[in-house]
């Protein structure tokens, strides 16, 4: 009687009072892995935060604060490709816990310059380029070692998600309250949560157990620039990938470099200050954290496809509108839907995009040439958006922004049913489907 009840109630029980717990953080190594990162995420949005409005109230240039963005992440674009042959190659332990380290080291920094009142541009900057260093070895790092902490390949999609998810949480903390801690005590005090920050990852790097993975492609070690040649050519000649990558380069270049313009929006259009800056962008983090809950409350990765379109155009119409606005309220509830499908757009593409790379030896790789979109594509737009804003204003910088993101996600949307045919057996091979065809 007793077994047949529980059947009966595990058969018949309510919705609402059911909840699966995703995949991937059923693993105890995962779930050490990416809480700790999730806070080292915490500090390191904080510290972006405040060095935007700290060289805005510097110089009081919206140039200036696209030459600081620029600068914080232009080496990414050049050494981020070679960085992903070095990550197939390379004890990934070691490259993160060197990266947290220096991480420490520079935001500390930034914390003592700050407060002794020595902190200028040329500082910033200097720094900046140094951050940009470290994150273009750091970020690839992440994303590569997550397949090589599951047990399960299928659960790829699940850990993604939850990656994703948890790192948005911090997105969605930090601005409010590194906007409070900038009006009530200065951007010192970001900096200085940032170094600590860092903390918790570094147990969790030294705690975790990561599978090995055998590099076939790369036995022949001194031919680097040969094996970056292949990861381009396997990114260029795997159409979904290829697709992919296209789309999120206008995404970053286009939409993305929305946040570097907020707080000159903030001041010009909308009358504010650094609060009224930081509930913007809590606003949008918030948009971020629903974004996240409904990609790690999909099983797997199966109908992406039709997200990505969907959310870049809706994206792009978010930024237009907002770019019309001088309301704080009606801007707030557009800055909720910016930041929901700026955030489900590009978490999407990563997560579609490391669920059907099956080849393992090239995960590294192709992770990188990913990352550039971030760390190199991204503070071109920075630069770009800067200079747009400076001549033709910050609200049509904006609106420039968003009609270039819905032109990408047409292109994109035109593309799905080759994509389709071509993800199916991989689909299949994961067990994802058995006859399906969506994409």
């Amino acid at each position: 009687m007793i077994p047949s009840n529980r059947e009966n109630f595990q058969k018949h029980k309510p919705k609402f009072v059911y909840f699966e717990l995703p995949a991937a953080l059923k693993s105890v190594n995962f779930s050490c892995f990416v809480i700790g990162e999730s806070l080292s995420f915490f500090g390191s949005w904080m510290t972006q935060i405040a060095l935007v409005w700290l060289v805005y109230q510097l110089t009081n240039s919206a140039v200036l604060v696209g030459v600081a963005g620029f600068t914080n992440q232009a080496t990414g674009l050049i050494i981020t490709p070679l960085v992903g042959v070095l990550l197939d190659r390379w004890n990934l332990r070691y490259v993160l816990l060197t990266t947290q380290l220096v991480s420490i080291l520079l935001s500390s920094t930034l914390t003592f310059l700050t407060l002794s009142d020595n902190i200028n541009v040329a500082w910033i900057i200097a720094i900046g380029t140094l951050q940009g260093t470290v994150k273009a070895f750091d970020l690839p790092a992440r994303q590569v070692i997550i397949p090589r902490l599951l047990d399960n390949k299928s659960d790829t999609y699940s850990a993604m998600a939850c990656h994703s998810f948890l790192i948005n949480t911090a997105k969605f903390v930090s601005p409010m309250i590194g906007g409070l801690m900038i009006a009530k005590s200065g951007a010192a005090s970001c900096f200085l949560v940032d170094s600590i920050s860092y903390l918790p990852f570094l147990s969790a790097i030294l705690t975790i157990k990561v599978n090995p993975v055998i590099n076939n492609s790369l036995n022949h070690k001194p031919k680097i620039l040969k094996n970056l040649k292949e990861g381009f050519i396997y990114a260029y000649k795997f159409l979904p990938i290829k697709y992919l990558l296209i789309l999120q380069i206008v995404i970053c270049f286009m939409g993305m470099t929305h946040v570097n313009l907020i707080p000159i929006f903030s001041q010009e259009v909308l009358k504010g200050n650094a609060e009224t800056m930081g509930f913007l962008m809590t606003a949008s983090a918030l948009g971020s954290i629903v974004s996240g809950i409904y990609l790690i409350s999909r099983k797997n990765v199966i109908g992406l496809g039709r997200i990505i379109a969907i959310s870049a155009a809706v994206l792009g119409l978010g930024l237009i509108v907002f770019s019309r606005s001088n309301n704080l309220y009606i801007c707030l509830v557009f800055m909720f839907i910016i930041g929901m499908n700026n955030s489900l757009t590009l978490a999407s593409i990563n997560n579609f995009m490391q669920s059907i790379l099956l080849d393992e030896d090239k995960r590294g790789r192709v992770t990188s040439i990913f990352t550039t979109g971030f760390l190199g594509i991204l503070p071109f737009g920075n630069l770009f958006f800067g200079a747009l804003a400076g001549y033709f204003g910050v609200t049509n910088a904006l609106l420039f922004g968003g009609a270039c993101c819905i032109l990408g996600a047409s292109f994109f949307s035109r593309q799905l049913p080759q994509i389709r045919k071509i993800v199916h057996p991989i689909y299949a091979e994961l067990g994802l489907i058995t006859q399906s065809n969506k994409g």
